[in-house]
């Protein structure tokens, strides 16, 4: 798997993107439909097309914007892409909060998708 770096790059530009100009429930495609799973800030995980769908769409913010800061992308032994993604995201008219973010990409029916993803804000005090 030679190219896993432009994968990965390409597809996190593709996910902020599409999560960004919305509807953000619009990535809930990427994620494997059965059992792709999403966690955020350390909530119970979501797993599924549905669940993912109804996390997305429970986010209380109207706007938001992504600024990626570092991207590591690592092959697995077993065919995936690791990425874990640090940045900085500006929601509505709130200050800029650093994250992190990590996912385990498979690639299932000629697309790559989402297996598993973490999503963490860094608060700091």
């Amino acid at each position: 798997m030679s190219d896993f770096k432009a994968i990965g790059k390409a597809f996190i530009d593709f996910y902020y993107s599409k999560f960004d100009t919305g509807p953000r429930d619009g990535v809930a495609a990427l994620y494997e439909p059965v059992n792709g799973m999403m966690s955020f800030n350390n909530s119970d995980f979501a797993k599924g097309a549905q669940q993912i769908v109804d996390k997305l769409r429970s986010l209380t913010f109207q706007t938001i914007s992504h600024t990626i800061s570092t991207m590591d992308i690592q092959p697995t032994y077993d065919n995936c892409i690791l990425i874990v993604v640090t940045g900085a995201l500006k929601a509505d008219n709130d200050p800029p909060m650093q994250f992190t973010e990590t996912f385990l990409l498979r690639f299932i029916n000629n697309s790559w998708l989402v297996i598993n993803n973490v999503f963490r804000l860094i608060l700091h005090g």
